[in-house]
């Protein structure tokens, strides 16, 4: 009856209903929200739903009421995550899009939880709003990730290429650099599978190596070596596991006699006894620094 009355003010009434009611149980303060609605009194019910101690009573009402940003609050407020979801994609359809980002740049909390729901739903509004802030080390991580949905070659090195572009804006010359050397890596294992007829795309440059030294292609891993600036000592392990595992011998022994080697002669006798290979460690044992020369010869017997 008191939703009707209407010689007494929104802020009056309300009170008037809560005095009398209080925190009875039972009592519902959406429902006499809606019935004020239901009458026209819209201000009344939002001051009435202020007494509603239930968000997810509150939150639904004012989106009929069509306060979805009232809503947002509320919905924020409760800690409830489904109940906030719930408001940004009832905001999202009922919005354009620019109103939208504008309204969730001012709710932290439902923005962030909006970029989760994009992660998995909607990636290319993930784009958007990291357009829409400039977020250009986000919009590189973004190009990155859709380089891995990309089939073909060319398409992959062009989101990566957008990556780099992006890495470059943000500054962020660590990610730039490893974009780079990602982009001339799969251009090589491109030509290198051409070539050889074999799998190189998406191995890591580690494992590009390896498979090189393992085929046989020594100077082709060399080049590489040299392009990604690979440590000598990585890649001098690297090389003489790759060696033992091909069972070449004979090649292990010119290479440890191509220059001095950074990583000593101790993996060289470690390797070839690993391979079972005593005859070809007890080459390495003398060359070995005095220090761990014992260890050597009691590894060769």
């Amino acid at each position: 009856f008191q939703v009707q009355q209407k010689d007494k003010s929104d802020e009056e009434v309300a009170h008037a209903i809560n005095q009398k009611l209080g925190d009875t149980p039972g009592i519902s303060y959406s429902e006499i929200a809606s019935r004020a609605y239901d009458c026209g009194r819209t201000e009344l019910a939002i001051k009435l739903l202020e007494y509603e101690p239930r968000s997810g009573e509150q939150v639904p009402l004012l989106l009929k009421m069509k306060r979805s940003k009232l809503a947002l609050s509320k919905a924020i407020e409760s800690g409830d995550t489904d109940l906030v979801y719930t408001v940004v994609l009832h905001l999202k359809n009922e919005l354009n899009r620019g109103t939208f980002f504008m309204t969730l740049q001012n709710q932290p909390v439902a923005l962030s939880l909006y970029r989760q729901f994009c992660k998995h739903q909607e990636r290319e509004t993930l784009k958007d709003l990291y357009n829409q802030d400039d977020n250009h080390q986000e919009l590189g991580n973004f190009h990155v990730h859709s380089s891995y949905s990309e089939k073909r070659i060319e398409g992959r090195v062009g989101a990566l290429q957008n990556a780099l572009d992006e890495y470059y804006k943000a500054k962020n010359e660590f990610a730039a650099k490893a974009t780079e050397d990602q982009i001339k890596l799969l251009r090589l294992q491109q030509h290198l599978q051409e070539d050889f007829d074999k799998p190189y795309l998406d191995l890591s440059l580690h494992d590009t190596v390896s498979n090189l030294i393992l085929d046989g292609h020594c100077k082709r891993a060399e080049q590489l070596y040299r392009e990604f600036k690979i440590p000598d000592k990585r890649y001098w392990w690297l090389k003489i596991s790759a060696l033992a595992n091909r069972g070449d011998w004979e090649e292990m022994e010119k290479f440890s006699k191509s220059k001095k080697s950074p990583i000593g002669y101790l993996p060289f006798v470690e390797i070839s006894v690993k391979h079972h290979n005593r005859y070809e460690a007890k080459k390495y044992a003398p060359r070995v620094t005095p220090e761990q020369r014992v260890k050597a010869f009691v590894l060769v017997g």
